[in-house]
C-alpha cells in the first residue's frame, strides 16, 4: 500500500495539482474548465483540494481512504465530463482512468500498515 500511495499520490500532486495550485493563487481572471457550471474558480478550488491537498494526505497515509475517494470522484469527472468516457482516441481519458483505478483501491483498502493514520 505505501508503494501504490506514492506511486499514485507523487505523480498526482507534481503533474496535477501543483500546476493547478500556482493559477488559484496566480494574479488576474481565473481562466479553467467547469464541467459541472460551478463557476471557474470554485472547480479550481476544488481541483487543489482533490489533485493537490487530498493526494498529499494519501501519500502520508493520513485519512487515505477519505483523500483517495475525493481524488477519485475528481477523476470520474474527468474521465466523463471532460474526455467523455473515451480511453482512446485524440482526447483519450486514459491517464483519467488509470489514476481513478488507483485511488479507488486505495479508498478501499486504506493506507496500510505505513500510513500516518496506522500508529494513531
Amino acid at each position: 500500500m505505501l508503494a501504490l500511495r506514492v506511486l499514485m499520490g507523487s505523480p498526482m500532486i507534481a503533474l496535477h495539482g501543483w500546476g493547478k495550485a500556482q493559477a488559484l493563487f496566480a494574479e488576474g481572471p481565473v481562466s479553467f474548465a467547469d464541467p459541472l457550471h460551478l463557476g471557474a474558480t470554485p472547480t479550481l478550488i476544488i481541483a487543489v483540494l482533490t489533485e493537490f491537498v487530498a493526494p498529499m494526505l494519501v501519500l502520508l497515509g493520513v485519512r487515505t481512504r477519505w483523500a483517495a475517494s475525493a481524488t477519485a470522484a475528481t477523476m470520474s469527472v474527468a474521465l466523463v465530463f471532460v474526455h467523455g468516457g473515451a480511453l482512446t482516441g485524440d482526447h483519450s481519458g486514459e491517464l483519467a482512468y488509470l489514476y481513478l483505478v488507483g485511488f479507488v483501491v486505495l479508498a478501499i483498502t486504506g493506507g496500510g500498515r505505513y500510513a500516518v493514520e496506522r500508529g494513531a
